[in-house]
């Protein structure tokens, strides 16, 4: 039945893709054409789309060497057979003249450790990386433009360089001590940055445009940046803009008010992170949506990472003994995201 079940779902995403779609599974009870997902990237062409079933063994360390789109399951997906696309560290990795990862995208993930610029450092433009789960961010390519990070859940930004026409847009990251270090047009925007105390601190890149982010227990430190309708609160100095930086509509010193966050102890996939309708953040932003990640134009839909490509939710077969020319009577649900 399972192998039945990841057939008809891969059947069913492959339809919606016009490039050539390849399936991955390392879950012997679901296999798909490629066991191992570095063996399907080194064995795909530019443009491919990889599905990568979710399981219960890590697909481990891979090099992102192609111009691919990799789908996984979300990190938390609801459904009946919850699995999740799980990677260790993902590189992204260029060689130039060679092959290279630019224009890539990479959806739905559990990425356990880092994600990371392949150990050559080599440029790479127009990557995508949405909808993941991210224990520790970490770019430092010897350039890179037109990155985009939205809707993801990251746990640690270290260090971003180097990478120009940045959006960093409806994440919540945890644990903020994160650096943008040489780069350029950098756009912060919808994003939720917290910790469970005052402990530490973001650095917005100088020069940068900071939007209807949420700071909480973590204070922004930058030079001649544009912060408007940013809230702030509990960082140890609540106060937007400061010194050589401008803006306006910032909201300092009142607490958002979630619905339902009863600890700053992590991201907890129970809890509700959007702001309660009494919140001074509500419709505040400077487009007339919530500050934080689910206000803006990508808005955060919910804490599962689901791609928004069609999935099957439940497959159930009914009659499971039948006699010879009895039909098999199967219960099928599938949503569209």
């Amino acid at each position: 039945m399972k192998k039945i079940l990841s057939t008809l779902s891969f059947a069913l995403l492959a339809l919606i893709n016009y490039a050539t779609v390849h399936t991955v599974s390392n879950n012997p009870n679901s296999p798909g054409e490629y066991n191992n997902l570095q063996t399907a990237i080194d064995a795909a062409t530019n443009g491919d789309t990889l599905y990568v079933h979710g399981s219960p063994t890590s697909y481990g360390n891979i090099y992102l060497n192609r111009n691919l789109t990799l789908i996984g399951t979300g990190y938390n997906p609801q459904k009946d057979n919850p699995l999740v696309s799980s990677i260790a560290t993902l590189y992204l990795d260029s060689v130039p003249g060679i092959k290279g990862c630019s224009n890539s995208r990479i959806i739905g993930f559990n990425i356990t450790s880092q994600l990371l610029n392949g150990p050559s450092g080599y440029a790479f433009n127009n990557i995508t990386v949405a909808m993941n789960k991210i224990a520790q961010l970490q770019l430092q390519p010897t350039s890179a433009n037109n990155i985009v990070l939205k809707q993801n859940i990251i746990n640690y930004v270290y260090i971003i360089a180097n990478c120009n026409n940045l959006i960093l847009r409806n994440n919540m990251i945890y644990y903020t001590a994160s650096y943008f270090q040489n780069c350029n047009s950098v756009l912060i925007s919808n994003n939720l940055f917290f910790y469970q105390n005052v402990s530490t601190a973001t650095t917005i890149m100088d020069y940068s445009t900071v939007t209807n982010n949420i700071f909480l227990n973590v204070h922004p430190n930058s030079n001649f940046a544009t912060y408007n309708n940013n809230l702030i609160f509990n960082s140890g100095s609540d106060l937007l803009p400061y010194g050589n930086n401008t803006g306006t509509g910032n909201i300092n010193g009142s607490a958002p008010i979630f619905v339902n966050v009863p600890d700053l102890i992590g991201v907890n996939f129970s809890y509700n992170y959007r702001l309660a309708a009494n919140s001074p953040g509500h419709n505040a932003g400077t487009d007339g949506t919530d500050i934080g990640p689910f206000g803006g134009v990508d808005p955060l839909p919910n804490l599962y990472g689901t791609p928004p490509v069609p999935q099957i939710k439940i497959f159930n077969i009914t009659n499971s003994v039948v006699t010879p020319d009895t039909p098999l009577e199967i219960y099928v649900k599938a949503k569209k995201q």
